[in-house]
């Protein structure tokens, strides 16, 4: 009884720490050596034990965002995907990290006020 108690005043954050811990790097990769990059990057994609049973579905969409922006930069890399259309999916990515940060963080606040 107790630890359902537990579990609904300290709700598991995990998934968006995992998230801001990503986003932050990318706000400050410029500032990072190689070793700390590839530090990182190593604990970022370590796979906890269960994947498909552990990972919630915060940590699942966030993955396939990044994946898919991978994916948009290897096309323009590739010179599969013109100027403008690469533009344009910038800003809207830009656009995008800057709400999902925002609404992370009101998330988070919620989650902390409704455990109190």
């Amino acid at each position: 009884m107790a630890m359902k108690s537990m579990e609904r005043r300290f709700p598991d954050l995990t998934a968006f720490c995992k998230i801001f811990e990503v986003m932050s790097f990318v706000d400050r990769i410029k500032e990072m050596s190689p070793e700390e990059i590839e530090d990182a990057t190593q604990n970022f994609c370590e796979l906890p034990k269960n994947a498909e049973r552990t990972m919630s579905m915060e940590e699942v969409v966030f993955w396939a965002g990044v994946a898919t922006g991978m994916d948009v930069l290897k096309s323009v890399q590739d010179d599969l995907l013109d100027d403008i259309s690469a533009e344009k999916i910038q800003a809207y990515s830009s656009l995008l990290a800057y709400s999902t940060k925002n609404a992370l963080v009101e998330l988070t606040l919620q989650e902390l006020e409704t455990s109190r």
